[in-house]
């Protein structure tokens, strides 16, 4: 991959999703209601929103012009087909079969899966970059310029987006693929793994660790997403490809669901100043994945090994009680937290519940559940929440303190059904 192109797959968002909301009300874009749930839609599966935000503008001016606006496709990427599945196909004369989506979030969740779904062409061909995705999503054999269309949403990410951790550089400088330490397992992130170097000579710096992996991580093959000290982070590998740094063997939930953050501790550093820019990039990937502060784990969750051997020893909440303040949220244990793509919340015994479910095996809630797509509401005197497979229930009328159900089948209809009435899915 040469070092010009521009990676928008596996890379954290370049857009904040208030700015992002901002762009469409600017311009008149239907979307602009959903727009704080397309962003996250779009940065859940690990794609940048502003690719998006780029493909919607050069395809129908975000919504406003051509077969997009015409039929009501709700659709940003003018696309022919699904890879969610939601939707149905629409036939527009002379130009053949496009798709409507029943809403933007699900139209701008389908552009993203298509970008990560490992059966589909991008992923096939690995083309994680704006120069390798165009001339797949508008291929010149269609009558389309690639090289046109490359160049316009270049601009476009140029104009509109701004560094991903603010005043903190980020350098990509992934391990190239097929290296032992680069397995190229796809994986959701669901944790994010804190570890410190432990190598405290001068000089023993990111770019040090870089290098590191970048000769094969030593007779391990060790490998990490990203490396922080004080000056800068760098990422070392896609955050949808797993590395080989929690110690929990090949197929643990470390290793193969979890984002690895080395700090490094070297002595001519300045401890403090990495903390901070480490926990700055915690709260984007919280951000950008939807996962609650509670997901970000030491080392030692997995393996049992005293790492991050400083922070453990100043107490592990101190550093996630930076990442909340980063995040702007209560440094106190929340008892509401946002969940997933959809910007939602859980909280009181559906958040115990979902917990509970994490015990028994960290993604059998997401098995089971899939991710919140309301908020809490009362209906005929209970309280309900629709995720994306199930709808969970509790009535106090019968039982008593917070004890959570799944709602049955016609029940869990007239709920959803109820819910879309007051427009809260």
């Amino acid at each position: 991959m040469s070092v010009s192109e521009l990676l928008v797959v596996g890379v954290l968002p370049r857009i904040s999703a208030d700015r992002f909301a901002a762009f469409l009300r600017e311009v008149g874009s239907p979307a602009a209601a959903e727009a704080h749930d397309a962003w996250s839609a779009v940065a859940a599966e690990g794609v940048d929103p502003l690719f998006a935000l780029a493909v919607f503008w050069h395809e129908s001016r975000a919504g406003t012009t051509g077969v997009v606006a015409q039929y009501n496709l709700r659709n940003p990427g003018a696309t022919r087909s699904s890879r969610t599945g939601v939707g149905e196909p629409v036939t527009i004369p002379g130009r053949g079969q496009f798709w409507r989506y029943p809403n933007w979030v699900a139209g701008f969740l389908d552009l993203a899966r298509r970008l990560v779904d490992p059966g589909f062409v991008y992923r096939q061909r690995g083309a994680w970059s704006v120069e390798q995705i165009i001339p797949l999503w508008a291929p010149a054999s269609d009558g389309n310029n690639p090289a046109s269309y490359v160049a316009a949403v270049r601009s476009f990410m140029a104009k509109h987006g701004s560094e991903p951790l603010g005043d903190v550089p980020l350098r990509i400088a992934w391990i190239p693929a097929g290296a032992r330490n680069r397995p190229g397992y796809p994986m959701r992130p669901a944790w994010i793994t804190i570890h410190e170097t432990a190598n405290e000579a001068r000089g023993a710096n990111a770019e040090a660790h870089r290098r590191f992996v970048h000769a094969g991580g030593g007779p391990e093959g060790v490998s990490f997403h990203f490396v922080v000290d004080d000056r800068e982070v760098v990422q070392l590998l896609p955050t949808l490809e797993n590395g080989w740094h929690a110690g929990d063997g090949a197929n643990g939930t470390g290793n193969r669901a979890s984002i690895g953050i080395e700090l490094c501790v070297n002595a001519d550093s300045d401890w403090e100043r990495t903390q901070e820019h480490g926990a700055r990039l915690v709260a984007a990937l919280c951000r950008a994945f939807g996962l609650p502060v509670e997901r970000v784990v030491p080392h030692q969750h997995w393996s049992g090994k005293q790492c991050p051997r400083r922070i453990l020893a100043q107490g592990f909440d101190g550093f996630r009680n930076r990442v909340r303040t980063a995040l702007g949220v209560n440094v106190e244990k929340p008892a509401i937290v946002q969940l997933g793509p959809y910007g939602r919340h859980v909280g009181h015994g559906f958040l115990e519940f979902w917990r509970q479910m994490e015990r028994v095996h960290a993604t059998l809630p997401l098995r089971v559940l899939g991710w919140p797509r309301s908020e809490e509401f009362s209906h005929d005197g209970a309280t309900y929440q629709v995720f994306e497979r199930a709808v969970l229930k509790y009535d106090a009328r019968e039982q008593g303190e917070w004890r959570v159900h799944v709602a049955l089948l016609d029940e869990a209809l007239r709920v959803v059904d109820s819910a879309r009435a007051r427009g809260l899915l």
